[in-house]
């Protein structure tokens, strides 16, 4: 069936637009991208559960915390999708006392004092002692934009589960969504995690 020239002319301006696209510089982007700069703050604990908020923090939940926010910035920094800065050396308040879940997007601020791109937080919300949910929240640190939430459920206050969350969450809502749209080639300014 012969081609009409009105269809070779769109072919034409397809096989040019497909040209010119590829040609278009990538922003930061694709396979040898640069880490994204991300402090990653200290695993926090919002208990809702009976007596919990006047009994506070228990020393095994500060400890599991502790491993928790350790094994976070670990996972992190093994994606090679992000060079960490410890959110210890925050001299943010809200940091220091553990509360950034709390101050409405503060914790931008906190990352971009200590030189980050983007701020990382997570947190456990306890409701009892077997129901649990696990919370992210990834924010521009210049704009303060929040570029991603995830949270998941859990069963159990012990550190199988609590570790088995976080890893859960930091793959599949964080790393590899991010690796597919890096793969695809996208050419967005800011990744938007």
């Amino acid at each position: 069936m012969p081609m009409t020239s009105s269809f070779r002319g769109l072919l034409r301006a397809l096989a040019v637009g497909v040209m010119a696209l590829a040609t278009l510089p990538s922003v930061g982007l694709g396979e040898n991208a640069r880490p994204i700069q991300l402090a990653v703050f200290a695993m926090e604990l919002d208990d809702f559960s009976a007596g919990g908020p006047l009994a506070g923090e228990s020393p095994t939940e500060t400890a599991r915390l502790e491993r928790m926010t350790d094994l976070a910035r670990e996972r992190l920094a093994s994606s090679g999708l992000f060079k960490i800065i410890d959110g210890r050396a925050s001299r943010h308040e809200m940091a220091k006392e553990h509360w950034l879940r709390k101050c409405n997007g503060c914790e931008a601020d906190a990352a971009r004092d200590l030189g980050a791109e983007m701020s990382f937080i997570g947190f456990y919300r306890k409701i009892s002692v077997m129901e649990q949910n696990l919370e992210f929240r990834i924010r521009d640190a210049r704009s303060g934009e929040l570029l991603n939430v995830s949270q998941t459920d859990l069963r159990g206050e012990t550190d199988e589960s609590w570790s088995r969350a976080l890893k859960f969450l930091i793959r599949y809502a964080l790393v590899e969504p991010e690796l597919r749209r890096r793969s695809a080639g996208s050419r967005r300014e800011t990744p938007p995690l």
